[in-house]
């Protein structure tokens, strides 16, 4: 999917592309407004998708999960740091036509954060190295956090 811009580097307009599924993800505005003028399958399948990051407004800001490396990140929800060998959920920003790492959270806050548990689609898709057993124990994690 392509998204016209002003170009940020000279007169005119630049084009910033994107696979289907990572426009869903991370600019859902731009392709639910391509997608409703569609009858695509490609594109409509994804409507879900985009119309949840339009929903949970944080949504598109994930970009992947991993186990904590060390103990010395601190969560953008809670501001606890979070803890080494825990997982957390990596942050972007779109500004300035880029994507910018912003951060991590906890699993546990992944709720409280995006106001939704509904992610494992999103990690799945920005952490592709991440196995089944990986994605189920990222899941207990959440879910543990929605049981509190």
């Amino acid at each position: 999917m392509g998204e016209r811009q002003p170009n940020a580097f000279g007169e005119g307009e630049m084009t910033l592309w994107f696979h289907l599924r990572c426009a869903a993800y991370k600019r859902p505005e731009v392709f639910l407004e391509i997608a409703r003028a569609s009858s695509d399958p490609a594109l409509t399948s994804l409507t879900p998708s985009a119309e949840a990051g339009i929903a949970h407004r944080r949504l598109p800001r994930v970009a992947g999960a991993e186990r904590a490396p060390t103990g010395r990140a601190r969560c953008r929800s809670c501001r606890e740091l979070i803890e080494a060998g825990t997982w957390r959920i990596a942050l972007t920003f779109f500004e300035e036509f880029r994507f910018s790492p912003s951060g991590f959270v906890h699993a546990a806050c992944v709720p409280a954060y995006f106001e939704t548990a509904e992610i494992l689609d999103r990690v799945a898709h920005f952490s592709p190295s991440l196995e089944r057993a990986d994605l189920d124990d990222l899941e207990r994690a959440v879910a543990g956090a929605n049981a509190r």
